[in-house]
This record gives C-alpha cells, sequence and structure tokens, in this order.
C-alpha cells in the first residue's frame, strides 16, 4: 500500500543530510541507528546531540527536499563544518520499518502520537493532508511528492544499506570534484537547490 501510494505520488528519493566527515564511514557501512553505533563505541558527530524526539534508534529521512530549516540551523551553528546530502532510494518506505511525521519528530504534535500509530499507509497519506491555517497545497505550489509541512520526517528504524544510497549531492563544484576522486564509484553532483530552503519557505517562518 505505501509502495503504491509512494509511485502515484512520483517519490523518487529520500533525503538525508550529513558532515562530510562521516560520509566514508556511511558509504562502505550504510546510514546505522544512532543507538547502534553508541552500544558499538563508534565515535560520530551526531547532527542532533540532544535528540528530543527521543528516538535513538531511528534514522531521520525526508521526502520531497531536505528539512531546510535544521538543516540551515545547523549549518549556522557549525560554519566551520562541510555538509552532503545523500539521495535515497525512495524503497526504504515500505521496505523499512518507518514511523511517519506530519511535522518534526520532536514536536509535541507529533511525540504525543504513539509510535505505533505513526507507521502504516495511513500514517504516511497524513503526510499529504491540508493543515488548518495554512495556504492550501495548490497555493503553496508544491509538488504531489512533497509533504504538506516541510519539517515532516521519516523515522526509521532500520539500518539502510549502502546500495540504497543513490547519490551524494554537492554544494560546490570544488567539493563535488575532490569527492569524486575519493569515491570514483558513486554518483555525486552539484545540486545548490537541496541547500536552499524550499519554494514555499515564506508560509512556514
Amino acid at each position: 500500500m505505501i509502495e503504491e501510494i509512494a509511485k502515484n505520488k512520483g517519490i523518487e528519493c529520500l533525503w538525508h543530510f550529513t558532515r562530510l566527515e562521516n560520509l566514508e564511514a556511511i558509504l562502505e557501512n550504510g546510514l546505522v541507528p544512532r543507538s547502534v553505533l553508541e552500544d558499538n563505541g563508534d565515535v560520530v558527530d551526531y547532527n542532533d546531540e540532544l535528540r528530543l524526539d527521543g528516538q535513538k534508534d531511528a534514522i531521520c529521512f525526508s521526502i520531497g527536499f531536505p528539512n531546510y530549516r535544521m538543516f540551515y540551523s545547523l549549518r549556522e551553528t557549525h560554519k566551520d563544518i562541510e555538509w552532503v546530502v545523500l539521495a535515497c532510494e525512495p524503497e526504504i518506505l515500505w521496505t523499512k520499518d518507518c514511523a511517519f511525521c506530519t511535522e518534526n519528530a520532536a514536536s509535541n504534535n507529533v511525540t504525543k502520537i504513539a509510535l505505533q500509530d505513526r507507521k502504516g499507509a495511513d500514517a504516511f497519506e497524513k503526510l499529504f493532508e491540508e493543515i488548518d491555517g495554512k495556504p492550501s497545497r495548490e497555493e503553496l505550489g508544491i509538488s504531489a511528492f512533497c509533504p504538506t509541512n516541510p519539517q515532516a520526517e521519516i523515522l526509521v528504524f532500520d539500518r539502510v544499506e549502502p546500495e540504497l544510497i543513490g547519490a551524494i549531492c554537492c554544494e560546490t563544484t570544488n567539493q563535488r570534484d575532490n569527492l569524486r576522486e575519493v569515491f570514483p564509484e558513486w554518483e555525486i553532483e552539484e545540486v545548490n537547490a537541496v541547500f536552499s530552503p524550499r519554494k514555499d519557505f515564506k508560509h512556514w517562518k
């Protein structure tokens, strides 16, 4: 059911941003939940040290467009850090254990909903529903594959294997060229758009 919904909406990838320093390990081992990394004693610089959503067993993804509000905040806080955005295969949605959050996973509106109630096709469909007090999806001008709220998140309670990473997106030509030399077997592109706000950002300030 989720697969059918995703394909009907034209969802072609999921987005996950990470620090450049984590990239080599990710391409070798895949994306691994924080709880597993901590149990293994791995030293990792996390995007969200507090993890206020309380879900260390999950990896966070976005559909349609990266969570630009969080991404921008992190980049402003850590100006000395380089970042990349991973474009991952949409089959994660229907082959992995996923929970669907209509807004930021740490928000009160989301955390008050039982985790089990955030799973399944009905929960997935809710990402794309109209939101009271906000312009309609048509007025926002967003594509069918975009959740209504730009901070909507997917929590994936599984390891995401390297083969489910389709491409690595860079902000600059220099970064792209450097990474192509280091990881010649991977698709690496300069995609400025995923480092920018979503087109309807003015409605979500």
